[in-house]
């Protein structure tokens, strides 16, 4: 596609390199050039990475949330489950993302079919009106134009990955204040919420089941075996295994099992009175295992997946029998010191007109 012109050129951020993954392959399923995708996340949310309401939860003034700023009605409307874990959410960035991709279709071939909108190739004027779609303002579109063109010459860098927020596979916060907490936010996501119990915003919005055998490294809740083989979540280490392989950039795979992991050299022990957010702690002769959290009203609470016929849940460690030890994972080298503060992933304001610009989506 040519660049479609833009009248002025405001400064384009840098991209995360899980949005950038997501704009180009949406863009490539369905047939829209994802630095269009990306000059809209830019205007709209600095790629997921602006302090604002409505970015990561709630919503901005006009009802619009997520990074791609959708009001909940027109995202009801185009939702794709962009990660493929069975459900979507506006909060979610592959769903965002893929979703806005496929309501840029929709706005100039309402009521088609997924197949027939991923068929279609948009004119540069197709863009333009449908850009206009997503914000009636035309220095909305002029902006996001704008950003499109730089990113399509290459006018940025791909920076570490953002997960504040994220949801589904990568629910996992690297926002929060080290590489054990954005463990524990990763493993409170999938937590069944109980009443007297943590409720951390970031949840996945369901009940995610024991399977024997289940969970993914890269999506999460899986089928497992034998009794697991058609129930779709997590077992005990299964949990582990995959929120300390995304809090660590992709970069640390436990071994699979309980005991396996205790015994591993993939981090150190540290005794029960110097727990901290998302240590690994271990019970039952090591058959057993889940992810430390922190305190909550004067307990000490962990996540588990317990047993099958159960959720993924918060339970209290005070108390707990057959306690046997904790192992805190070592970080990647690049993680070893603390996560971004939420002031490092703070860009300057778009124009004036620009905004967070989902009023209207």
């Amino acid at each position: 596609m040519t660049a479609v012109q833009a009248k002025a050129a405001p400064s384009a951020g840098d991209i995360p390199e899980n949005y950038l993954a997501l704009y180009q392959k949406a863009g490539a399923e369905w047939n829209i050039p994802w630095n269009i995708l990306a000059g809209i996340g830019w205007i709209e949310t600095h790629h997921g990475t602006l302090q604002a309401r409505g970015v990561h939860s709630g919503e901005n003034f006009a009802g619009a949330g997520g990074p791609m700023q959708f009001l909940q009605p027109t995202f009801d409307r185009a939702a794709v489950d962009g990660d493929h874990d069975g459900a979507t959410s506006r909060y979610d960035p592959a769903d965002a993302i893929f979703s806005a991709a496929k309501l840029l279709k929709l706005h100039i071939y309402p009521g088609g079919s997924d197949a027939e909108l991923k068929s279609r190739t948009l004119t540069d004027a197709q863009i333009h009106q449908s850009i206009f779609s997503y914000n009636h303002s035309e220095a909305y579109v002029n902006d996001v134009l704008a950003a499109a063109n730089r990113y399509a010459q290459g006018g940025y860098t791909k920076t570490s990955a953002n997960f504040a927020g994220m949801e589904c596979a990568l629910g996992i916060s690297a926002m929060s204040s080290s590489f054990g907490q954005s463990i524990a936010d990763g493993a409170a996501y999938y937590a069944r919420r109980d009443q007297g119990g943590p409720n951390p915003s970031r949840w996945v919005g369901r009940l995610i089941p024991y399977s024997w055998g289940g969970g993914d490294l890269d999506d999460g809740p899986s089928y497992g075996i034998q009794q697991g083989a058609y129930t779709k979540g997590f077992d005990c280490s299964g949990l582990a295994w995959h929120v300390v392989y995304i809090a660590s950039g992709k970069k640390i795979v436990l071994p699979r099992t309980a005991d396996a992991m205790y015994e591993s050299n993939k981090g150190v022990k540290v005794p029960r009175d110097q727990l901290a957010p998302g240590d690994l702690v271990f019970f039952n002769g090591l058959s057993h295992m889940g992810i430390y959290w922190g305190v909550y009203q004067g307990k000490h609470w962990f996540v588990e997946a317990p047993d099958t016929g159960q959720f993924v849940k918060f339970s209290v460690l005070d108390g707990r029998s057959g306690y046997v030890g904790a192992l805190r994972v070592t970080p990647p080298a690049d993680m070893a010191s603390p996560s971004p503060s939420s002031s490092d992933w703070i860009r300057a304001m778009p124009p004036l007109g620009a905004g967070t610009g989902g009023d209207v989506t």
